[in-house]
């Protein structure tokens, strides 16, 4: 029974381990299978297990000790400013073996990468010094050689410059070597030295081209123009940032191109002006006006197809329009010329009903020239205002005849000259003029406070109804019609302080009167001047001011009231 108990207890000690045993045993099972899962496929040719050397190994202090030594050196010659190559062969001894550190010992840890670095900048930096000298030589040649002309050898050398720059602009060198404005630079010396060729073959074309316009061999010429501007562009697109590119250029090339092709049809348009000009002299305007408008078509086909020619002119095409519209008023024009001539001959015959007769045709007339031909040069505003206002006058040109010629004298010895004997009354000036400036007013009173332009416009008006020539007296006139002075008219001590009426009461033996007091009266003067001359003093001048026939000058547009106006009648 003891021994049949002892059996018993036994049995599940043995059923526990043995659970535990397995599991054991399939935790390895597991762990050979990932192993084994990891390291299958290829392996390198050669490849063996090598030892990772760690960070305290004595090798480490060996060559960490060898690199400070060696920068130690370095740095001894580079604070004396001693860059020899010695000096850099230890420079690039220290990084090599820094180098052969981190390769060896892959966790030698942050400081030691530090000084890689380190070490590195501080050589790129004696690399980017030498290089510098490099490029400032290799500069100075690429200019010699432009300037001798050998663009191939300048060409090569500023290129190997621009090489040598980009380094030391990539490179971990100091800012203070690195120059980003010498690159552009040098590359557009470098484009500069590569377009040349092409500028010297444009400017040959452009001279064969000049060459060829100058000789008329207009052919010649355009083709050498085309070339001259494909090459212009061909530069412009590939050497755009070079001094040779030029935009404006290859528009005036255009203009030059389009002009050779205009030039036929602008040879054409000066040949049919000049035959058109020919038939006007031959006072044959309708085929005068047929070649101006050809001439005018043939110009608007020009600017329109040949913009940038310099054949385009908008100028000449209005010339033309005037020349045409004036052509086909001719017969118009001449026959307005005519009757403009009859009406001033009957005026200046006094035979009023005939002019008034004709002044109804002329008004119309002159009103279908400006209607229908509005750019004609024959169209005179002057002759248009003249029979508007004859229009509107014709009732009245007997009366206002009558009134002038009343008051005419002739100048002693001059019979063809007549001077009105009185100053121009304020009656006559308001019939003529429809106004009266006059500050003393009355119908028999001289005209005063008239401007020397006033006067000017009353005696053109003046001229158109007497069909006369009607204008200001001259100095030399006016002393012809004084004569001997004996006496004066009125002055400042019997005048009163104003004007009085222009009568014929009081005349000099000549049979004019006022001529020396009363008003002074305006002088023919050369139109340009800004000045003209007031005659013989007026009421405000003392007696003896008067006896001298005094003469003042008076701004052209002044207006007072002791100054007036007398009329010469041719």
């Amino acid at each position: 029974m003891a021994a049949h108990r002892s059996h018993s207890r036994k049995k599940p000690i043995f059923t526990i381990s043995r659970y535990w045993v397995l599991g054991a045993v399939g935790v390895v099972a597991l762990g050979s299978l990932f192993y084994y899962l990891t390291t299958l496929g290829p392996k390198r040719v050669g490849q063996t297990l090598t030892e990772i050397k760690v960070a305290d190994d004595s090798a480490v202090l060996r060559l960490s000790d060898e690199v400070a030594e060696l920068e130690r050196q370095y740095r001894l010659s580079a604070d004396a400013n001693l860059f020899t190559p010695e000096a850099n062969a230890v420079l690039v001894k220290a990084v090599e073996k820094q180098k052969e550190l981190m390769r060896t010992f892959s966790n030698a840890g942050v400081d030691q990468s530090s000084r890689l670095a380190r070490l590195e900048t501080e050589l790129d930096g004696v690399r980017g010094r030498e290089k510098v000298t490099v490029i400032d030589r290799l500069t100075a040649d690429g200019e010699d050689q432009i300037k001798a002309g050998k663009l191939a050898e300048a060409g090569g050398l500023l290129r190997e410059a621009l090489r040598l720059q980009k380094e030391v602009n990539a490179s971990s060198a100091s800012s203070r070597y690195k120059n980003y404005v010498r690159e552009t630079a040098l590359t557009q010396a470098i484009a500069s030295v590569e377009a040349a060729p092409m500028r010297r073959e444009m400017e040959a074309s452009l001279a064969t081209a000049q060459k060829a316009a100058a000789e008329q061999r207009w052919d010649d010429a355009l083709r050498a123009y085309t070339a001259t501007r494909d090459i212009q562009v061909r530069i412009n697109r590939e050497y755009g940032r070079t001094s040779y590119a030029d935009l404006a250029e290859v528009d005036r090339l255009n203009a030059e191109i389009e002009s050779l092709n205009a030039s036929g049809i602008a040879t054409e348009i000066v040949t049919k002006e000049k035959a058109g000009d020919e038939a006007m002299a031959l006072g044959k305007g309708t085929d005068a006006a047929a070649l101006f408008a050809e001439a005018g078509a043939l110009q608007l086909r020009v600017n329109k197809e040949y913009s940038r020619s310099r054949f385009v002119s908008s100028q000449l095409i209005e010339r033309l329009e005037i020349k045409r519209q004036t052509a086909l008023a001719a017969e118009l024009s001449a026959t307005i010329t005519t009757l403009d001539r009859e009406i001033m001959a009957h005026l200046a015959k006094r035979q009023v009903v005939s002019a008034a007769q004709k002044i109804g045709q002329m008004v119309g007339d002159v009103e279908k020239l400006f209607t229908d031909y509005p750019k004609s040069s024959r169209l005179d505003e002057k002759l248009r205002l003249k029979y508007a206002y004859l229009s509107l006058r014709k009732n009245d040109i007997r009366v206002l005849q009558d009134a002038v010629y009343e008051r005419l004298l002739p100048l002693p010895g001059e019979a063809q000259r007549q001077m009105l004997a009185t100053e121009v009354p304020q009656s006559l000036y308001a019939a003529v003029m429809t106004t009266n400036p006059s500050r003393n007013p009355g119908r028999s009173f001289p005209v005063d406070s008239v401007s020397w332009t006033d006067a000017q416009d009353f005696n053109a008006r003046l001229s158109w109804l007497l069909g006369r020539s009607v204008r200001l007296p001259t100095q030399a006139e006016f002393r012809v019609a004084l004569g001997e002075m004996t006496s004066e008219g009125w002055h400042s001590q019997n005048s009163g302080g104003r004007s009085h009426a222009a009568d014929r009461k009081t005349t000099n033996g000549n049979g004019f009167s006022d001529l020396l007091g009363n008003l002074a009266e305006w002088m023919d003067t050369n139109t340009d001047a800004e000045r003209a001359g007031v005659f013989g003093g007026s009421y405000l001048d003392r007696p003896e001011t008067l006896l001298k026939a005094p003469v003042e000058l008076h701004m052209k547009h002044d207006r007072a009231r002791h100054i007036g106006l007398r009329i010469m009648v041719d």
